[in-house]
């Protein structure tokens, strides 16, 4: 159910809710001009005023375009927004000021764009980084919030669309492109692929390490599919829900790690079960390419899940499971059409 909507200048691409700021979110833009051959964007900090029901702009600033956006908590009192652009640099900006960035630091080669970009789950000091020539590129940032690069090789021999890291071993990073190719690197001796997984039909776009499971990981790809993987036996998945829609980002549900918003580019965003395979939501309010989607962190729910950690019967359970999603704000995104909506699943 839409509670509110925003026009963007450039189509949005990116959008995530801010950890530390509630009713706060971010969202990213890019342009193509075929004409100039030029790559254009900007960067939103937005405000969702429940009261008024609106979208209200907090920062604007205009940028080479975006193509990937992230919030990273450097420390106790610091959290800055990272973005990846398309002229291949990563920027980091304060919650305070995005009209000039903190660090901005070229981070492929020859400005190539740079597609996507993973912080180390449990340290937020390294950073990989994919790009359009399929390379993967692993950087420090140190206390200075200046960047060292480490280490970049070639992934892949088409666009990698996604990179992400373990979140249980840090030397671990998983990677995906339009070679159908879903790898997984050790960052120790990167040399060759730990292993190579030719299971998807079409392009991988997304990638989605499990906090609570060291072994299980998510993939979605073009061809439609959601995947659940388990590293240890990779022959086939665990898992395959069909979700009508190139799979372009997996959001697990702050409170549920099981419930997954997932943008399903042709077929809108779709909130999936992924214990019972069920399909909860089909939010097909967008009027083109669903790309961009966030859940809201919600202290309220949080505490909700506190009390319900004891609680095992699974009556109980699906109610909870309806309480949080018809509390649970989402951000979301389309491209073509250059739209923003906050929005909750209807109960």
């Amino acid at each position: 159910m839409l509670q509110a909507n925003f026009i963007t200048d450039c189509p949005p691409d990116s959008i995530e809710w801010c950890p530390i700021r509630q009713d706060v979110f971010a969202c990213g833009t890019y342009l193509y001009n075929p004409e100039t051959s030029t790559r254009q964007g900007s960067i939103y900090l937005f405000q969702y005023n429940s009261s008024t029901k609106a979208i209200d702009t907090i920062q604007h600033q205009l940028t080479d375009g975006i193509l990937d956006l992230k919030w990273i908590k450097c420390s106790s009192d610091l959290t800055l927004l990272s973005t990846v652009s398309a002229l291949g640099q990563l920027s980091l900006y304060s919650l305070n000021d995005f009209s000039k960035p903190v660090l901005c630091e070229n981070v492929t080669n020859d400005q190539t764009i740079a597609l996507s970009h993973s912080w180390l789950y449990s340290t937020n000091n390294y950073v990989i980084i994919s790009d359009q020539q399929g390379y993967l590129t692993l950087c420090e940032l140190d206390n200075s919030n200046g960047l060292r690069f480490t280490q970049s090789w070639l992934a892949h021999e088409y666009e990698c669309w996604t990179s992400a890291w373990d979140k249980h071993d840090t030397n671990i990073i998983y990677s995906g492109a339009d070679d159908t190719l879903l790898k997984i690197w050790d960052i120790r001796d990167y040399k060759q692929p730990v292993h190579v997984n030719r299971k998807h039909t079409m392009g991988i776009c997304s990638i989605l390490s499990n906090d609570f499971n060291q072994f299980e990981f998510l993939t979605g790809s073009f061809d439609e599919y959601l995947r659940q993987w388990d590293k240890r036996q990779m022959n086939q998945p665990l898992k395959e829900i069909k979700l009508g829609g190139g799979v372009w980002k997996i959001k697990p549900h702050p409170s549920n790690q099981n419930i997954l918003l997932c943008a399903c580019m042709q077929n809108g965003f779709v909130i999936v079960d992924l214990k019972s395979s069920a399909i909860l939501c089909n939010y097909k309010e967008h009027g083109s390419l669903a790309y961009g989607c966030d859940w809201q962190y919600n202290d309220s729910i949080n505490q909700l899940t506190e009390l319900m950690d004891d609680c095992m019967n699974q009556q109980a359970t699906t109610t909870y499971d309806k309480k949080i999603l018809s509390e649970s704000l989402i951000a979301s995104c389309s491209f073509y059409d250059k739209t923003v909506h906050v929005w909750k699943q209807q109960t």
